[in-house]
């Protein structure tokens, strides 16, 4: 990855460069702000996808990190093979600057978005450790296993989301995939700038063909614009409609409020 040393630094980032999968899972583990992950699939000893597996396995479940794939084939089977390899977005070779650009500012905007989430947790387990003198309690804690009053206060939160989101939206189009589709470009919508559709469905946990079908639900519910990118032939860009786009920023404004306070 040293061809993209130089131009992921210029752009602003700060970079450590790893030439195998052991050693970019070692960088990983010793340094805890590592957000960002770029592999290439083809690399020697390990792939880029047993790295993206082991990321995935031994990180993700504590700690926040965006993976991205570059790849030297654009093919169905390409994007198909880096979303199951749970990468948040892939690049296809030769990667230029804007692209670069683009998938790092997608990728630092999801960076952001999930971070919240891991700091909430990390609050209620330290709240939880204070307040509850149960060894046993606290033994199940220190494994990563939330108390019965952490699990509750969660589903009252997920059900004040839920609810919200009715308010704005039809339930019955808002399936998993199609919710998780509109909010990456609602995240895009407030960066101002379009969403690849691979892009898009990457960010969702389900097989590519599922979510691009998901994407033209969305279309002809006339909640998603989709149009060939005219510089790029290959590639097709979503975006929310306007209505839906002002629908999202009312739903996320007042899920906003639900926020727990620092504790």
């Amino acid at each position: 990855m040293d061809e993209y040393r130089e131009a992921v630094s210029n752009l602003g980032y700060a970079v450590r460069c790893a030439e195998s999968t052991p050693a970019a899972l070692s960088q990983i583990s010793k340094h805890p702000d590592i957000g960002i992950v770029l592999t290439d699939l083809k690399m020697p000893e390990m792939d880029g996808n047993t790295l993206l597996s082991e990321i995935a396995i031994r990180f993700k479940p504590y700690r926040p990190i965006v993976t991205l794939v570059t790849t030297g084939h654009s093919s169905l089977d390409a994007a198909v093979l880096a979303m199951q390899s749970q990468a948040s977005d892939f690049l296809t070779k030769p990667v230029s600057m804007p692209d670069l650009a683009s998938a790092l500012l997608r990728a630092s905007a999801k960076l952001s978005t999930a971070t919240p989430s891991y700091q909430l947790a990390e609050r209620l387990n330290n709240s939880a450790s204070r307040e509850d003198a149960n060894p046993i309690r606290a033994s199940l804690q220190r494994d990563g296993k939330p108390s019965e009053r952490e699990l509750r206060a969660f589903i009252k939160l997920l059900f004040k989301y839920h609810h919200n989101k009715a308010q704005f939206f039809d339930p019955a189009t808002l399936t998993g995939p199609s919710w998780e589709i509109l909010l990456d470009l609602a995240e895009a919508s407030l960066r101002g700038e379009p969403v690849p559709a691979s892009s898009a469905s990457a960010a969702t946990l389900v097989p590519l063909s599922t979510a691009l079908r998901h994407v033209n639900n969305l279309v002809e519910a006339g909640l998603v614009r989709r149009w060939i990118d005219p510089s790029d032939k290959r590639r097709t860009l979503l975006e929310l409609e306007p209505e839906a786009k002002a629908a999202m920023q009312s739903y996320l404004e007042t899920a906003w409020q639900f926020q727990p306070q620092p504790i």
